[in-house]
């Protein structure tokens, strides 16, 4: 077992949870190794270092859901298992595959959960884990990342903050556009789309529950187009985001599918994980049972199976 703590993660709450952890796996006498990484670099490196000796090993992220995703590529398609202990600012790789966001509580996960075979975006030959975001949401989230609020939001411990603060911005500054959505084959128009997110968990964004049907398990892709709709009806909609009650709005299309390709009008920035892609245009697909996470035992079993 390697522990991955980010020493930068919630503005240095990867190190204080490593502090607390460490404790916890002396007192049980686990066996375990460990790396402290100051760059998304030097993670992949001991974590592709330590599966060359120990390939079926479980890998222990402490950090947020930038520092799981800069491992997919390491990760996805081996006998590897990836253990969660969220330490970032949105946790939505915690939220959407039913992670405790208690450290010692996600440490009883990892020792004494299952091993689950989950669903993989790829998306122009990028892994993504929760999410991608074009659009409206991408805007956000390039905007929080680029923010100081973000550190100030993560010092008091209210890390979703940050992107409700960086919504409200972007509410008053972003131009929907024209796009087409093709699902399966099946080209779909739309004019003045806010966003257009491509689901594999249900929240995203620390929170929102954008696709609250999502299933990481399911091999589909759920799909959510916000569209036709005026500033100020966006601003409504807005709040039932974080309750999932938008998917009945008449401006919100959900669709579903395993292989999604994406156009607009005006190039759009996408994000995976809450991290940076690219732009428009993108191809999206499921990735079926790409990566071994583990997960409270009540969750979905598919022990160990990798396609």
């Amino acid at each position: 077992m390697l522990f991955v703590i980010n020493q930068h993660a919630g503005n240095g709450k990867g190190l204080r949870t490593w502090q607390l952890i460490e404790s916890r796996m002396q007192q049980l006498e686990i066996e375990y190794t460990s790396c402290v990484t100051a760059t998304p670099e030097e993670a992949e490196m001991h974590v592709s270092a330590h599966l060359t000796k120990y390939p079926r090993s479980t890998i222990v992220v402490l950090g947020g859901d930038g520092t799981i995703h800069r491992l997919l590529p390491i990760l996805a398609g081996t006998q590897a298992a990836l253990g969660v202990i969220p330490a970032g600012s949105g946790n939505d790789t915690a939220r959407g595959f039913h992670i405790p966001t208690e450290p010692l509580q996600a440490l009883h996960t990892i020792i004494h959960g299952q091993r689950n075979a989950v669903d993989l975006i790829e998306i122009n030959d990028k892994w993504t884990l929760t999410a991608l975001a074009t659009g409206f949401d991408a805007e956000v989230a390039e905007a929080v990342n680029q923010s100081r609020y973000k550190r100030w939001c993560n010092q008091l411990r209210i890390g979703s903050a940050a992107y409700l603060i960086g919504a409200v911005i972007a509410m008053f500054t972003f131009k929907p556009a024209r796009a087409s959505i093709t699902i399966n084959g099946t080209i779909h128009h739309f004019d003045n789309v806010w966003l257009t997110a491509i689901a594999n968990s249900s929240s995203y964004g620390g929170g929102i529950r954008i696709s609250p049907q999502a299933d990481p398990h399911d091999g589909e892709l759920d799909i959510c187009i916000v569209h036709s709709c005026t500033r100020w009806t966006l601003m409504k909609l807005f709040p039932t985001v974080f309750s999932g009650k938008h998917v009945n709005l008449p401006y919100v299309s959900m669709l579903r599918g395993h292989d999604v390709h994406i156009t607009s009008s005006n190039a759009r920035v996408a994000y995976g994980d809450g991290e940076r892609i690219g732009t428009t245009p993108l191809q999206a697909a499921i990735g079926r049972h790409k990566l071994l996470m583990l997960q409270p035992s009540s969750s979905h079993h598919y022990e160990s199976k990798i396609v």
